[in-house]
């Protein structure tokens, strides 16, 4: 009995099979780079059998497979995206170990897996990594329905990953908010909304609105100042610019406000 189990310790030793290192970029801004090298730096002490392969977010997409001394292949969605030259050692039974990235969208960010095996032995390690695309537009607007209420619009468009929006009202965070996004051409428009009384709000108060990308750990915010009895202002001509208050904040025009709810608008009946 006793001598079953050294033979299974010492088979398991000659077989194993151990990724040391995974090296990921976490995080990556669309556009800064054009290649990224994904690596799996790993030992066995038996290469009997030996294939590397790379998953895309789940054991079921397979995008590259190295079975040494063969060429190594990309695979499914990543067929035209690798470099399959390049050599990450001069070792022959780890040179293509690495995953070459030559095409780099925002669509690929998600969670990659490197598993290494042989006839005996297996190894795998994940890790995610996030292309992100900063916003193309980011607007906060108010639009005074009347005397009593405000309507505070948050509008970004062009962003990826998905992102959260989150009006603040004096340091308080507004709950009951409408909210609405679409992806488009593969970018996230998104719409947040709420509508306050205005009898509820001091006499001159800060709104916020925040956005924030939790994959990119990316945080951007607008300011404003909601005035609730405003100066009297003359009648706005139709070719005028923005005015500005005091403080430098931007007042949005009814007529500005009209071509947003229209984009608006445009962006839902296109996602219908």
């Amino acid at each position: 009995m006793w001598w079953l189990l050294k033979f299974s310790i010492v088979l398991q030793c000659v077989s194993s099979v151990q990724i040391i290192n995974m090296r990921v970029p976490d995080i990556i801004q669309y556009g800064t780079k054009d290649k990224v090298t994904l690596d799996c730096d790993y030992v066995t002490s038996n290469v009997t059998g030996l294939v590397v392969k790379w998953f895309y977010m789940d054991r079921s997409t397979s995008i590259y497979q190295w079975i040494p001394p063969q060429k190594p292949q990309a695979l499914g969605m990543f067929k035209d995206k690798l470099d399959l030259t390049y050599k990450v050692s001069h070792n022959p039974y780890t040179q293509h170990r690495a995953l070459r990235i030559i095409k780099l969208d925002p669509e690929l960010t998600g969670n990659y897996t490197c598993v290494i095996s042989t006839f005996l032995a297996e190894d795998e390690k994940t890790k995610p990594m996030t292309i992100f695309v900063p916003e193309r537009k980011f607007d906060m607007i108010q639009d005074r329905l009347d005397e009593d209420y405000l309507n505070i619009i948050c509008a970004v468009e062009g962003v990826y990953p998905k992102p959260e929006l989150n009006i603040l009202v004096g340091n308080r965070l507004l709950i009951d908010t409408k909210s609405s996004i679409n992806l488009i051409d593969g970018r996230y428009t998104a719409l947040t909304t709420a509508v306050v009384n205005v009898n509820s709000l001091p006499t001159t108060v800060e709104l916020l609105c925040e956005m924030q990308v939790p994959l990119a750990n990316y945080y951007s915010k607008k300011r404003d100042l909601f005035y609730r009895d405003p100066p009297t202002t003359t009648p706005e001509s139709p070719n005028s610019a923005p005015a500005q208050s005091d403080d430098g904040y931007r007042i949005v025009s009814r007529s500005q406000l009209i071509l947003l709810l229209l984009f608006i608008q445009r962006v839902r009946l296109r996602n219908t």
